[in-house]
């Protein structure tokens, strides 16, 4: 038996390349399938996979080989590809090296999406009035708590606002509890009023990994919301029925949360664009007018009205003294008043009897004013003007401090 030298990962991964590559059919193949998790990269190449009903391959299209493509491939294109298969040595996976494309038909998955779109825009569900995104002081998330998605949201929005609350509600964003569940969370903020803004979010996927957020019973919660909602649904070449129906669409969920937030430096901008729109109305305003006054001014009526709002303001300004003056003396008024409480209240003040020389008992927080509130072996708190005596109770003798004065005499 020949002993086989070992082999580093990266030669076995050349290894197979170098085979595949051997291979005729593969090095030349013609596959049909359905494209899935399609992805258009900046520098022209084609990310995508072709799957039948058990299966799936991964796929890469260069840009030299896209640039020749006569149509525009989408999720759910039922697609004839020639290409040879590769691997990707640096993971070790195989993938096919795509040369040419050419369409055959959609796919069941991408019909029923566009048999539903189509049914929902012309019953209106996407020309509804689009809720104006206002600075909102709570927004709500509904995601699942443990994907990339939330991590994105929660850093966008503390980076933008630090003072938004949050509020999250967690659900399955994929499978077949996620539509029913991420309709419910729409339905508890629209009963709870609790935020102002929802966003609804997930992370990239296939067709068939958003396909909760195609559902009818969730398209129906959002198209009923009564609070804006902002659908961040996958990637930017992903759409959902959920995106179509919501009041704004983000690209990803890291887009909807700028959208749902403002920046605190955005306020500031705003306020001083305001603020100088206003001077400037203000200032028009006034020229207009003094146009208007100067050209008006020789004019009889003008002067009559000119002298009726003197003495009006003559009128006002003499209230305004009288209304000053009341407020004044009633103030003056009211400091007296309480001078005067304040002066009793500290007469009264049991601190004043303590410095005069006598003492208060007190059981258990309390003052004793009477023998029954204490018995026998009970500790007693002697509070006099500067500490307490800790004692306790040895006897007891009912009568009053008058009986004691007649005995005296």
């Amino acid at each position: 038996m020949m002993k086989l030298k070992p082999m580093s990962v990266s030669k076995v991964n050349r290894y197979i390349h170098n085979q595949l590559k051997l291979d005729p059919i593969l090095n030349n193949a013609l596959v049909v399938g359905e494209i899935s998790n399609f992805k258009a990269h900046s520098s022209g190449h084609l990310y995508f996979s072709i799957k039948d009903d058990t299966s799936k391959i991964n796929c890469i299209m260069f840009a030299q080989a896209a640039h020749h493509l006569n149509f525009e491939p989408i999720v759910g294109d039922q697609v004839e590809l020639r290409g040879s298969i590769g691997v990707y040595e640096k993971e070790g996976r195989y993938q096919l090296i795509v040369s040419q494309m050419k369409p055959l038909g959609q796919g069941e998955l991408f019909q029923a999406f566009m048999a539903s779109k189509n049914s929902l825009e012309k019953k209106g569900y996407f020309k509804k009035n689009k809720k104006v995104l206002d600075y909102p002081d709570r927004i709500g998330v509904i995601t699942s708590p443990t994907g990339a998605a939330i991590r994105d949201v929660l850093t966008v929005l503390k980076k933008r606002n630090p003072q938004v609350e949050i509020i999250i509600y967690p659900v399955h964003v994929q499978g077949q509890r996620a539509a029913l569940e991420v309709a419910s969370a729409v339905d508890y903020f629209n009963e709870s009023f609790s935020v102002d803004t929802i966003l609804i979010v997930r992370g990239g996927g296939s067709i068939e990994d958003l396909w909760a957020f195609n559902e009818l019973i969730l398209a129906e919660a959002v198209y009923a919301s009564k609070i804006p909602i902002i659908s961040g649904v996958g990637h930017e070449t992903d759409f959902t029925i959920c995106d179509f129906v919501a009041d704004h669409r983000g690209a990803t969920p890291s887009e909807a949360a700028m959208l749902a937030s403002k920046s605190l430096d955005e306020k500031i901008i705003m306020v001083d664009h305001l603020k100088n729109k206003l001077k400037k109305s203000i200032n028009n305003y006034l020229t207009f007018y003094k146009h208007k006054y100067m050209k008006a001014q020789n004019e009889t009526l003008v002067k009559i009205m000119l002298q009726i709002l003197i003495d009006q303001e003559t009128v006002i300004d003499n209230l305004w003294k009288k209304l000053h003056n009341g407020i004044v003396k009633e103030i003056d008024r009211k400091n007296h008043s309480l001078e005067l409480i304040g002066q009793g209240l500290e007469r009264l003040s049991p601190l004043k009897t303590l410095n005069r020389g006598y003492s208060m008992a007190m059981h258990k927080n309390t003052v004793i004013s009477s023998i029954d509130q204490v018995n026998l072996g009970d500790s007693i708190d002697i509070i006099v003007k500067n500490g307490i005596i800790k004692t306790e109770t040895v006897s007891k003798k009912e009568g009053s401090i008058d009986d004691k004065e007649n005995k005296n005499i």
